[in-house]
C-alpha cells in the first residue's frame, strides 16, 4: 500500500473514531439537570408546584380567550365517592378558581353496565365547529359532553343520554382515560384504555376516528398500543411527527412514570424515544414521585407539561396516596426528540402577566386551636403562599386559625382556599383591632356550597383575622391550604 493512501485512511479512521466519541460524550444531556437543578424545598414559601390548592389528578388543560383552565379527578379517600367534576381556572396560571360543574356527575351518568366508580379523567377540546366537547370517565365508562364556553352549562352530548363506549365494550379494553386530539386537518380522534391489572398487568390503547358530530365513531376501533403502555394517553403533533406519550408502571408507587413513542400516523407504528422515561420520580428528592397522567399545553412557542404526582403527605395517614397537580417545561432536541423532563417545586411560574395585588396575609404570624400533626400540617403553612404544605386542625369541635397581619390594615377581601374543596365547609370568620374586641365578618355555619377560594367581600380595617371551622362528625376535616387578604 502506498504511503499516501495509508496516512488518508489513517485519517478518516482517527476522524471517524473522534466523531465517535464526539457522539458518545454528547448525546442529550437532559438527564444530567435532574442531578444539577436548583429548586426550592418542598415546603419554601412561595412554591409554583403543586400547582393547584387541593388533591387533584389527571388534569387536561386548556386555553380559551386568554384563560386557562385544568379540568381534573378530585382525589378522594374512596375513588367511588368522586361524585362531581372540577374546573380551576386562571388568568396568570398562578392563581386559580375552582368551580365545579353541572356536568358530568355520578347520578347524571349512570348506565346499566357501568361500575360503582366515581367521576374521572377527563380530556376537554375545542372542536372545529367552535364546541367544547368532554370525554370523560363515570363507571368505568366514557361519556361525552358538549357546551358552548369552558365553564359549561355542560350536558350529555348524545340525545339518548347513554355512555359513548360502554365497560370493557371493545375488545375487554378498560374503558377509561380518554383523551380526544384533532389533527391539522380537522380530524378528531380517540383514544383510551389501560389494564385489567388482575387479569393482564399490560395495558392495551384504543384508537379511533370520530365523526363531525364528535359523539360517534368513523370506523371500527384499532389496537394502537405503543411500547410500555399501561394507561393515560395524550398526543400532539410536532413538525409533522405524531407524538403519543402515556403512563407506565404502577399507579401506586413509585414506578409511575410517563414515556412516549413518536409514529408517521395517528396510529403509529410506534418507535419509542430514546429518553425512558421523560418524567418519572425524583431519586433525587423524596417527595416528587409517582408521576404520571398527564396533559401538554403549548403556548407562545414553548411547551409545558401539566401531570400530578403524590403529595408530600403521603406516607402519613393523613393524606395518604391522594394526589396533586404540577407543572413543568417540556424540552425537545434538535432532532424533535423529548428530553427528560427536570420536575420542580419551583414550578413555571406566571405565564400571563396580570396586575400584582399583595396578599397581606404572606408570611403573617399565625396561631392556631390546635394541629392535627405539629410537625406536617401547622398553622404557618396556611400563609405560605405554597399548596403542597397546609394547615388541618387537630382535636376540638370547633378549630379555629388566626391571622396577625402585624398592624391595623385595610383590606376587602379574604379568601380561604378549604382542603377538599369538593366538601362544602361551615365556618366563621372575625375580625379585630386588638385581639380582644372581635367582630363577627362572615357566618357560614350551615353553608352547603362548594369550590375553592371561600370568599368574603367586605371593607376591613383590622389586625387579626379568626377562622373557625366546625369539626363535629358530621362535618369536613377542618383543613386550610391557604387564607389570602386582599
Amino acid at each position: 500500500m502506498k504511503l499516501k493512501t495509508m496516512k488518508t485512511l489513517l485519517l478518516v479512521a482517527f476522524f471517524s473514531v473522534a466523531c465517535l466519541n464526539v457522539f458518545a460524550q454528547n448525546p442529550d444531556q437532559s438527564v444530567i439537570n435532574l442531578w444539577t437543578k436548583k429548586d426550592l424545598k418542598f415546603d419554601s414559601p412561595k412554591t409554583g408546584n403543586p400547582l393547584l390548592p387541593g388533591y387533584y389528578a389527571d388534569p387536561t388543560i386548556i386555553e380559551s380567550n386568554g384563560t386557562f383552565y385544568i379540568y381534573a379527578t378530585s382525589d378522594m379517600p374512596s375513588w367511588n365517592d368522586i361524585t362531581k367534576m372540577a374546573v380551576w381556572s386562571s388568568k396568570d396560571f398562578v392563581n386559580w378558581k375552582c368551580d365545579y360543574l353541572n356536568w358530568p356527575t355520578k347520578e347524571a351518568c349512570k348506565s346499566n353496565t357501568g361500575t360503582p366508580s366515581g367521576v374521572w379523567a377527563p380530556s376537554v377540546i375545542k372542536a372545529p365547529n367552535g364546541k367544547f366537547y368532554m370525554y370523560v370517565t363515570v363507571g368505568q365508562e366514557i361519556w361525552v359532553g358538549v357546551a358552548e364556553s369552558p365553564l359549561g352549562p355542560w350536558k350529555n352530548a348524545k340525545a339518548d343520554n347513554t355512555p359513548m363506549v360502554r365497560h370493557k365494550e371493545y375488545y375487554y379494553v378498560e374503558t377509561i382515560d380518554a383523551e380526544a386530539f384533532v389533527d391539522d386537518d380537522g380530524q378528531a380522534y380517540l383514544y383510551w384504555g389501560s389494564s385489567d391489572s388482575g387479569r393482564d398487568i399490560e395495558g392495551r390503547c384504543l384508537g379511533v376516528k370520530l365523526n363531525a358530530d364528535m359523539t360517534s365513531f368513523a370506523e371500527m376501533p384499532k389496537d394502537v398500543t405503543p411500547p410500555h403502555y399501561f394507561e393515560a394517553p395524550y398526543m400532539f403533533k410536532k413538525n409533522g411527527l405524531y407524538c403519543f406519550s402515556y403512563s407506565w408502571g404502577k399507579t401506586w408507587d413509585e414506578t409511575y412514570q410517563i414515556r412516549y413513542s413518536t409514529g408517521p400516523t395517528p396510529y403509529g407504528p410506534w418507535t419509542e424515544g430514546m429518553v425512558r422515561p421523560i418524567l418519572s420520580t425524583d431519586d433525587k428528592d423524596n417527595k416528587i414521585k409517582s408521576t404520571g397522567h398527564h396533559t401538554i399545553l403549548q403556548l407562545n412557542g414553548k411547551y409545558y407539561i401539566v401531570y400530578h404526582r403524590f403529595n408530600t403527605l403521603d406516607k402519613y395517614d393523613i393524606s395518604q396516596k391522594l394526589r396533586q397537580v404540577a407543572a413543568d417545561e417540556l424540552n425537545f432536541n434538535p432532532d424533535g426528540s423529548l428530553q427528560r423532563v427536570v420536575t420542580t417545586h419551583k414550578g413555571v411560574g406566571a405565564l400571563q402577566k396580570m396586575a400584582t395585588v399583595q396578599n397581606l396575609a404572606f408570611g403573617a404570624t399565625v396561631t392556631s386551636s390546635s394541629d392535627l400533626d405539629s410537625t406536617v400540617t401547622k398553622a404557618k403553612f396556611a400563609v405560605d403562599e405554597n399548596n403542597g404544605t397546609l394547615w388541618i386542625g387537630g382535636k376540638y369541635a370547633q378549630e379555629w386559625i388566626q391571622l396577625d397581619l402585624g398592624a391595623i390594615k385595610s383590606f376587602n377581601q379574604i379568601q380561604i382556599f378549604p382542603e377538599f374543596p369538593i366538601k362544602a365547609y361551615q365556618y366563621k370568620i372575625e375580625v379585630s383591632e386588638d385581639n380582644k374586641d372581635w367582630k363577627l365578618a362572615d357566618s357560614q355555619w350551615e353553608n352547603i356550597k362548594i369550590g375553592s377560594p371561600m370568599v368574603n367581600l367586605q371593607k376591613y380595617k383590622a389586625r387579626y383575622i379568626r377562622v373557625t371551622l366546625r369539626n363535629e362528625k358530621q362535618n369536613t376535616r377542618p383543613g386550610i391550604w391557604e387564607v389570602k387578604v386582599y
